[in-house]
């Protein structure tokens, strides 16, 4: 043999192009004559020992002439008989694992959403609801909006809305089951930071808010919902520093621009909320951090002169002011309460 002569024909010009070519025909014609035995998309997975590279099954170089095959082959069947490469695969792996594959290799967009495309199909024609759809893709909540299946998801929601009318939802209420109010909030506020999402982040949004109004929820029960009523219990320092207040912040103006007589403001829902003593801790937390002390410092204006307004004694506030350490607050409204009785 060349082995035994000392000849390795790989160095040899043009030798591995070669073997290349070659093994590239016989590939060709082994699959033109399993597509005319009709051999079924499962039985051909396994006779080209398809398996996942490091648990990437789209990592194995043979996977995407595999799909091929499954394409031509349908083209054969009648349509009640085809069978997407999505189900075959969800089939073997189940749908998690598939899952989990497929978003380990979203830099191959091509072949991850030709899949995932033929799964929601599959899973339309089930009648599935959007909400296990969306679990079942298991989308990073931290960058679900960078996932380029989200889209598709989303048109998801649309087209089951429009095949079952009765059982449907909107985007924004089918988003808001799958992660939460509170955890819909953050990814939106997220993407709001982000120039590959801000457009899509912002259109969300403004679905959403616009659902809110139409539903007639005010600023409180918005506050609520997002889950800023009881964001640590009875020491609510951090809430001031919260992404999700921006984003109830922006829903409150709206609301106050469209229902002026219905007005309030972020003073007022934190008091109603939190009362004095749990205020006056959130005042203290966030004059002590640089991007939140202009709030603090607002905020400890407007309880100040509500106490001033309700003629509060500096005796009376000073249990409220448990949380102020360093007494500077009830100096100030001992000085203010003073100059105003003079």
């Amino acid at each position: 043999t060349n082995e035994r002569r000392g000849v390795n024909l790989d160095t040899i010009p043009g030798v591995t192009k070669l073997r290349g070519i070659i093994g590239s025909i016989v590939e060709k014609t082994q699959l033109q004559h399993w597509l005319s035995l009709r051999t079924s998309a499962d039985d051909v997975f396994t006779k080209m020992k398809l398996t996942p590279v490091k648990g990437n099954l789209l990592a194995n170089p043979k996977i995407k002439v595999w799909i091929k095959y499954v394409d031509e082959l349908n083209k054969k069947k009648p349509k009640a008989e085809r069978v997407s490469a999505a189900s075959v695969l969800a089939f073997r792996y189940g749908d998690e694992r598939v899952s989990t594959m497929l978003n380990a290799a979203l830099q191959d967009q091509t072949t991850t959403i030709k899949l995932q495309s033929q799964r929601l199909e599959d899973w339309m024609r089930l009648g599935m609801q959007p909400y296990d759809v969306f679990h079942l893709l298991k989308f990073e909540k931290h960058d679900i909006l960078l996932n380029p299946v989200f889209s598709f998801w989303l048109k998801y929601v649309d087209k089951f809305n429009v095949r079952y009318p009765m059982q449907g939802s909107t985007r924004m209420e089918e988003l808001s089951l799958a992660l939460g109010n509170r955890a819909m909030a953050k990814v939106l506020e997220a993407g709001r930071k982000d120039g590959r999402t801000k457009a899509i982040s912002a259109k969300l949004e403004s679905q959403l808010l616009m659902e809110w109004g139409a539903k007639g929820f005010t600023p409180d029960d918005v506050f609520g919902m997002l889950g800023l009523k009881n964001i640590a219990g009875g020491g609510t320092g951090p809430i001031l520093s919260d992404p999700v207040l921006k984003f109830w912040v922006r829903y409150m103006n709206e609301f106050n621009t469209k229902h002026p007589g219905k007005r309030t403001t972020i003073f007022d829902t934190l008091k109603k909320n939190y009362g004095d003593m749990a205020l006056v801790d959130m005042i203290v937390a966030a004059k002590k951090v640089p991007k939140t002390k202009a709030a603090a410092k607002s905020l400890e204006a407007q309880l100040l002169n509500k106490w001033l307004k309700d003629k509060k004694q500096p005796r009376e506030v000073e249990h409220w002011a448990f949380f102020d350490k360093s007494g500077e607050m009830i100096g100030k409204y001992t000085t203010l309460f003073n100059a105003q009785i003079k």
